[in-house]
């Protein structure tokens, strides 16, 4: 649905973060499938390669806007979508452009502009119309929003990669760095052109070498070292060796002319090929025999061998025998939890009935966002529905007259193989009238054979998008009402945490701060270090309360809670109570000798490390203690089919 464009008063468009990220949706399949368009191509003709996609984040967008001119007078943001191909040599950044050119409809080209008295790094960017079946996977409200059916791709050497980011932060971001020092910003260039001369140095050594191979008569060598694509092990065949050498005492002999060859030539012969081909000696000589050379000798040589077909490699599926393993179900979140309307701003008291439609209207609309793309049948308001499609599959029982949703979702990892991503829920409004929702997110996989680190749900936490907005926009009530602010406790609040204390309902932990009274009357929290209580509390309030409260206060909800501290020193502390009744306490001395490894990455077998200690490593563990209990706890563990096609009613 397209709304009022908002535009500046010298007439750009100017949309928040918050409105980009609720109207542009663009899935992983948009990004994921013009990487391996990409890539097949680059493959196929056997240049040495790395391809990295990106898709702009609002918060990026909204910058974006604020920069540009776009608007009425203006263009488009063009770069919703962004790939970026690094490639080895030089020599391939044109033949790269050829081959896009050929592969996506190209609006345009641009260049890094530079002059004779400066060096930039060099790279290729070009706009492309996004094909129609991907652009229909974006929602329809981007377009509305000055931002174009079309995505950037940027081709650039590996030199210059690592290069491009140093410069563009530095340089392009940090101008008052060179600000009145000429002699550094002069040294700087230096650095980058003696990086352009490694770029076209090492095409000239391969060249130079490649001529001193000929020389030698060593064809196999030559050809690699010419042609600089990436070779199978395939040897020369031997009659052609020998055809080779004997046809030397020609001036205009069979390895001269291989040799005289341009690289675009057999680029341009791999790409015309209806699949892909080995790429080895004997098919390269093949395939400039068939189109530039014509030698009857060769010709009848390659077609006795078969060559096109001598050395493919059978695709996995013809050569290896897959045995099928049962998928291991892993939560990474688990909720059961009242929902109370408390967030709903309605001019009068909600009902139960109100709370159920609306709650039922978010999940269903975020399985339209997520999959309605894949089915183009599904309805656009809350319904029963059931659709499969491979890996894909959506199913949904809605029955507004018994106040009853189930649903489960559920799709394929596009990074890592055999991972599947789940999600269930289950909305009722129950006989005491009051509305429950029970959330179940997941992944399942093969159990791996051999398994270094331990996989936990926590690694992956997350909750689904739905639950996100239903907390936000709705509202729920789990022991105690929720709060994305900092808290102080109170006196007069212990009613309320004594029954949260004790309610069997509660699924959400219960942390309370305690720390003393400094002399200005604040609280002083300085033995937390650099946990800071507010973007705790904004972290984990979904799924965990947080209170803080002064000295007094404390003793007397542990005495509550029959957990009195004593002794002085025993404050400050931080307590969790967990809802099965357990309670955690840690004090100044836990803070400060606290350390924690992070996963900055965790994705496959790739995972990187960073260590904190102190009050960050702090923060760090009570989040991890948080998520590992909401994982491995026994609030619902959803449906336990493991097959699931329809959800029971």
């Amino acid at each position: 649905m397209g709304g009022v464009i908002q535009l500046s008063e010298q007439g750009r468009a100017l949309f928040t973060k918050e409105e980009l990220a609720a109207r542009v949706k663009v899935p992983a399949i948009v990004e994921q499938d013009l990487k391996r368009i990409i890539s097949d191509r680059l493959e196929q003709c056997g240049l040495y390669f790395r391809v990295f996609s990106r898709i702009k984040t609002a918060a990026s967008m909204a910058h974006k806007f604020e920069l540009k001119d776009y608007g009425n007078g203006g263009g488009k943001l063009q770069d919703l979508v962004g790939v970026r191909v690094n490639l080895y040599f030089d020599d391939d950044v044109d033949i790269c452009r050829n081959i896009m050119e050929n592969t996506f409809d190209v609006l345009g080209w641009s260049t890094s502009e530079r002059s004779e008295e400066e060096f930039k790094p060099t790279k290729l960017n070009g706009v492309c119309r996004l094909p129609e079946y991907l652009r229909s996977e974006i929602s329809p409200d981007t377009w509305d929003m000055y931002i174009d059916d079309t995505f950037e791709i940027q081709i650039k050497t590996m030199f210059f990669e690592g290069w491009h980011e140093i410069e563009h932060d530095m340089r392009y971001k940090g101008e008052e760095l060179w600000k009145d020092y000429k002699g550094f910003s002069r040294y700087f260039n230096s650095i980058l052109a003696t990086l352009e001369l490694c770029d076209k140095s090492m095409v000239t050594l391969f060249e130079d070498l490649g001529h001193s191979l000929y020389k030698s008569g060593r064809w196999s060598d030559m050809i690699k070292s010419h042609f600089r694509l990436k070779l199978g092990e395939a040897s020369l065949y031997p009659e052609v060796e020998q055809l080779l050498n004997e046809d030397l005492e020609q001036v205009d002999n069979l390895a001269k002319r291989i040799y005289k060859t341009k690289k675009p030539v057999l680029v341009e012969q791999l790409l015309r090929r209806s699949r892909k081909i080995p790429i080895n000696v004997n098919t390269i000589i093949a395939l400039l025999n068939d189109s530039q050379f014509h030698d009857s000798r060769l010709t009848a040589i390659f077609k006795e061998r078969d060559v096109y077909n001598d050395g493919r490699e059978e695709s996995v599926a013809e050569s290896r025998h897959y045995e099928m393993k049962p998928l291991t179900r892993h939560n990474v979140f688990q909720m059961k939890t009242q929902i109370d309307g408390s967030r709903m701003k309605e001019d009068h008291p909600v009902s139960a009935s109100e709370i159920f439609e609306r709650s039922a209207a978010v999940i269903y609309q975020w399985i339209v966002q997520k999959y309605g793309g894949l089915f183009k049948n599904m309805p656009q308001e809350v319904s029963t529905y059931h659709a499969d499609i491979l890996a894909y599959h959506v199913a949904v029982n809605y029955n507004p007259k018994e106040q009853r949703m189930n649903m489960h979702v559920r799709h394929m990892d596009l990074d890592v193989g055999g991972r599947i991503w789940y999600s269930e829920s289950c909305l009722e409004v129950g006989e005491d009238d009051r509305v429950f929702l029970k959330v179940c997110n997941g992944y399942a996989e093969p159990e791996k054979e051999q398994r270094t680190v331990q996989d936990t749900g926590a690694m992956f936490f997350s909750y689904p998008g739905y639950y996100k907005m239903i907390v936000d926009s709705v509202g729920i009530f789990n022991g105690i009402d929720c709060a994305n602010r900092r808290r102080i406790l109170r006196e007069e609040q212990f009613p309320q945490m004594e029954r949260a204390l004790k309610d069997p309902e509660r699924a959400f932990p219960l942390v309370v701060i305690i720390s003393r009274e400094a002399p200005d009357g604040m609280m002083d929290e300085e033995w937390l270090g650099q946990f800071r209580v507010s973007d705790f509390t904004r972290t984990v309030w979904r799924y965990a309360h947080v209170f803080t409260c002064y000295e007094k206060t404390g003793r007397k909800l542990l005495e509550l809670a029959g957990r009195e501290a004593k002794d002085a020193c025993q404050i400050p502390r931080l307590y969790i109570f967990w809802p099965d009744g357990d309670v955690d306490d840690y004090g100044p001395e836990d803070v400060q000798n606290c350390s924690f490894g992070r996963h900055l990455e965790a994705r496959g077998d790739a995972r990187t490390y960073d260590i904190v200690r102190g009050g960050q490593a702090f923060y760090h563990k009570i989040v991890t203690d948080l998520r590992d209990w909401n994982v491995s706890s026994d609030l619902w563990e959803g449906f336990k089919l493991e097959i699931l096609t329809e959800i029971p009613g």
